[in-house]
């Protein structure tokens, strides 16, 4: 017969802290507490699937592991960057600036490189002004400054 599943919040207890660890080992001390959270997420959800309560310990172990490498592969695609492109400006003639550069992006867009470069907020402001985490801010305006590069002339 299958043991029960114990509650998860006391594989959360009883593990967190030695799986912190072994984020920071995998991801770095700037990450390893995002790379946990997100395991620990991923585990809840998968959690009332589970057949069985043999092995918990190494399957978080195994989603802890897998969660930093999908980071690193996330992080190693993307540059994030919080600097406007630079753009050749023409002292013939102006042309609206900032808001006639960034006009043909979509409205999303538009927002997040008002907020960070003409509002000058940080991200946590950019995050509530936008409802979404500072991470997903920062995101936002990585996104359009690189959508804003692409469209630019090289």
């Amino acid at each position: 017969m299958a043991a029960a599943l114990p509650p998860f919040w006391s594989l959360v207890e009883a593990h967190g802290d030695e799986l912190l660890v072994h984020a920071r080992k995998l991801a770095g001390e700037q990450h390893a507490e995002d790379v946990l959270q997100e395991a620990f997420l991923r585990a809840l959800r998968a959690y009332p699937r589970l057949r069985h309560a043999r092995h918990l310990r190494a399957w978080l172990y195994r989603i802890t592991t897998t969660t930093a490498f999908d980071l690193h592969r996330v992080r190693r695609r993307e540059v994030v960057t919080d600097e406007p492109p630079t753009v050749p400006v023409e002292d013939d003639h102006d042309d609206g600036g900032f808001e006639a550069l960034i006009a043909p992006l979509p409205e999303a867009a538009r927002t997040a490189l008002i907020l960070r470069f003409v509002e000058d907020l940080d991200y946590d402001a950019i995050g509530a002004s936008l409802d979404c985490s500072p991470v997903a801010a920062r995101q936002r305006v990585s996104t359009a400054v690189r959508s804003l590069r692409e469209r630019l002339p090289s």
